[in-house]
């Protein structure tokens, strides 16, 4: 177990982080956490044999020399595995500089950006017989009236990416056709770092989606792994029933749901199109007609935890596959396979942001004493077989850590607290 390579993993605020350092650190492998910060969950998880800090991802220049400088210094090669959007492109667009210093498992920086520039998503998830949201990608104000004329209100505006995005909205409604050109400028103030406008110069261009109402009360997630032959596949299947703020945001509360084939073999086709290889994260929106492709994350995600509590370990498949180990692989992967109906009834529920949410909404108005009672009921039917991407019987640290952050966010910035947690905006 000592022999084998070590891990380094960034961003210690994501769950997904938290949830790859447990589930590595349980099978024997050293864990080291860098983050700009001190004050990342994952950074204290008792799975974790090193803290380092590292400039932030949002200034790619400086990220990328500390990633080569902490490569050269290392006497062991890391295992390296993005943890963000930022850190999956970086890694692809500058592979040249660290496959040498670190074992990656990387399918190119065509595939990672086709996945997560939403335009050749779209382009590409429909080659592949998957359904879209209605989309626009206007590059004028032509184009901008065109879509004043063509869509149907309320739409969204999103950003192309999200990587090295200066604010990371998740998108912006729009009412009316006459708010369009004002609100789409306005939201085209957020900028892009250099690095990616000088890769894609048109990435400057913000989308416009038609809105769905569904996606407020049930996503579809397909998450899973798929290796570079694509024989080895293996996914589980969730619906995200709550998010903060309510209308779009970041997942609270996920229930299992069952695998469907005919989005399974879409996604299939998209990963071989790309020669996508890797852990995924795949979100649907559905509807009463169809199931329609919002996001595709190549990366360890926020609720990865529920995968793992799922069993489907994705971290050590990555691990795995990154150091070339092909017979630990298929052993993981077979599993994975055995262990897949064992745990249909689970659910995922972060209940320090579930508590937060029910409380001070209710306290504010925001949420009506109904629906905080069937959230309630909810929990106390899955209580017994709920996953919390932070509270751990078996690693406390990273819980209280948290809350001491959400403590200390709250104090410095009230407004976006408020306007997040208490108003549900």
């Amino acid at each position: 177990m000592a022999a084998r390579p070590p891990a380094l993993l960034f961003s210690a605020n994501f769950y997904g982080t938290l949830a790859a350092a447990r589930c590595l650190g349980r099978h024997g492998v050293d864990v080291t956490v860098a983050d700009t910060g001190r004050l990342g969950p994952a950074s204290y998880s008792r799975f974790v044999s090193r803290r380092v800090q590292c400039p932030p991802e949002s200034q790619p220049e400086a990220f990328l020399q500390w990633l080569v400088d902490f490569g050269l210094r290392e006497p062991v090669k890391h295992v390296l595995y993005p943890t963000s959007d930022e850190l999956a492109w970086l890694i692809s667009a500058h592979r040249s500089k660290l496959e040498d210093l670190f074992h990656l498992y990387d399918p190119g920086v065509d595939a990672v950006y086709g996945l997560l520039n939403k335009r050749r998503l779209y382009e590409l998830g429909t080659q592949a017989g998957l359904h879209l949201p209605r989309t626009w990608f206007p590059q004028s104000e032509e184009d901008l009236e065109q879509v004043r004329r063509e869509a149907k209100f309320p739409v969204l505006l999103k950003p192309t990416t999200q990587i090295l995005h200066a604010t990371h909205r998740k998108g912006q409604p729009v009412s009316s056709p006459d708010d369009l050109a004002r609100e789409y400028r306005e939201f085209a103030r957020d900028t892009y770092a250099p690095m990616l406008v000088k890769f894609d110069p048109a990435v400057v261009n913000p989308m416009v989606q038609e809105f769905h109402p569904e996606a407020a009360e049930g996503i579809y997630s397909l998450s899973g792994f798929v290796d570079e032959s694509g024989e080895l596949f293996e996914a589980r299947a969730a619906m995200k029933v709550l998010q903060r703020p309510r209308r779009l945001g970041v997942g609270v509360c996920f229930e299992s749901a069952p695998l469907r084939p005919d989005l399974v073999a879409g996604l299939t086709r998209l990963c071989k199109k790309l020669g996508y290889h890797g852990v995924f994260e795949v979100e649907f929106i559905q509807t009463k007609d169809s199931y329609l492709l919002i996001d595709f994350n190549p990366r360890f995600y926020g609720q990865m935890g529920f995968d793992i509590a799922r069993g489907l370990p994705l971290p050590l498949l990555a691990y795995h596959a990154a150091t070339g180990d092909r017979d630990a692989l298929e052993r993981a992967v077979e599993d994975a396979r055995d262990a897949a109906a064992a745990h249909e009834d689970a659910v995922f529920c972060n209940r320090i942001a579930l508590e937060m949410l029910l409380n001070l909404q209710r306290l504010s108005g925001a949420l009506p004493a109904d629906e905080a009672r069937q959230w309630r009921q909810w929990f106390n039917v899955h209580k017994e077989t709920a996953v919390d991407p932070l509270i751990d019987r078996d690693d406390m640290m990273p819980a209280a850590v948290e809350l001491a952050t959400i403590s200390y966010g709250a104090a410095r910035h009230p407004r976006a607290f408020l306007r997040m947690m208490v108003f549900n905006r």
